[in-house]
């Protein structure tokens, strides 16, 4: 799981009005210091109702001395306004800096932890780490607009427990959801949270051997039909393959006059953009801008091809890009 480092610098900010001289404000600011360094803390972007967040802050100290590290440490729980002290200061027995972030609030929604470090003759620092709520349940949890599902069939993946939903088009049953397999692939932002919402992002060698048994990552020519089936020509097939969703609330895909968005073939897109590797770690881009989603097919050694949509035009587009530097989604067939 890739988190986010949230640094908040504090801010002293001095108001005069009327020309009255504020001599408590003068006192406090020839006494007080400053603590040294920036409150430093992991904490994902995405978390689900019941998830348990290690939360340990690092790095404020006191003068010049990074030993000297007994500041005390307070945070405010966003779901009830409520205040705890972790280690009072200069009192290492008392509970300590580290502390679990239950998330005990079942709504989709985004929240702020604020995280504060203090010490008597000092001004406060503040961090902060903004998350958001997920519910993997299609249809009724995160994602919403997909009120067909109860009459379109399922399957569970063996391999993990997965649901998936598909709908049969041209005589071929294709999934409606991103894969989720977690034995290969990141998800997005490197958040496992979200995984089971949005689906994984997979290089193309990863995609490959990615779907269930039974099913296989769709030909080139195989996603050529499905938009021929559905739209008659690929020049005009996004609309029946987008759907009109929101994620908690969020539309997804964005109005334009061009493309009409229908959803004929269930397939379902919605848009997530793709991640590019750097080394180690991958850069996520486009989000509501590109569905895009590997194909069986390669060009070459180096080059796979891929089929996207984009959300402004009414065509599904195919082209070739790095097998092991473009991440993808990944749509399986039988």
């Amino acid at each position: 799981m890739k988190y986010l480092r949230f640094l908040t610098i504090f801010c002293l900010t001095a108001v005069l009005a009327f020309s009255v001289s504020c001599k408590k404000d003068d006192d406090d600011s020839n006494t007080k210091q400053y603590l040294s360094g920036t409150i430093e803390f992991d904490f994902p972007s995405y978390v689900r109702y019941g998830d348990v967040i290690h939360v340990s802050p690092t790095g404020v100290y006191k003068g010049d001395d990074k030993a000297d590290s007994l500041v005390g440490y307070r945070w405010v729980n966003p779901f009830t306004e409520k205040t705890d002290t972790l280690r009072r200061e200069s009192d290492p027995a008392s509970k300590g800096k580290e502390f679990d972030f239950v998330i005990s609030k079942d709504s989709l929604a985004t929240f702020t932890l604020i995280l504060s470090a203090w010490a008597d003759g000092y001004y406060e620092k503040t961090a902060n780490a903004t998350f958001t709520i997920v519910n993997p349940i299609l249809g009724t949890g995160s994602l919403k607009g997909y009120d067909f599902l109860a009459s379109i069939p399922s399957f569970t993946d063996s391999r993990d427990g997965q649901k998936y939903y598909y709908n049969t088009v041209g005589g071929k049953d294709w999934m409606i959801q991103n894969l989720a397999w977690n034995g290969a692939g990141i998800a997005y932002e490197d958040d496992e949270a979200i995984s089971d919402v949005f689906g994984r992002f997979y290089t193309w060698s990863e995609a490959a051997s990615a779907c269930p048994s039974g099913w296989h990552l769709p030909s080139n020519a195989e996603f050529k039909a499905l938009a021929e089936a559905v739209a008659g020509k690929e020049d005009n097939a996004a609309g029946a393959l987008m759907v009109d969703a929101t994620f908690n609330g969020d539309r997804l895909w964005e109005f334009w006059p061009d493309v009409k968005i229908t959803n004929q073939s269930r397939f379902s897109a919605i848009p997530l953009g793709y991640a590019m590797v750097e080394g180690a770690s991958a850069s996520f881009r486009a989000y509501k801008e590109y569905a895009m989603f590997w194909t069986a097919d390669a060009s070459g050694a180096d080059m796979g091809i891929a089929r996207y949509i984009y959300v402004d035009k009414p065509a599904f587009f195919s082209g070739e890009y790095g097998k092991e530097s473009l991440r993808a989604n990944v749509r399986c067939v039988r």
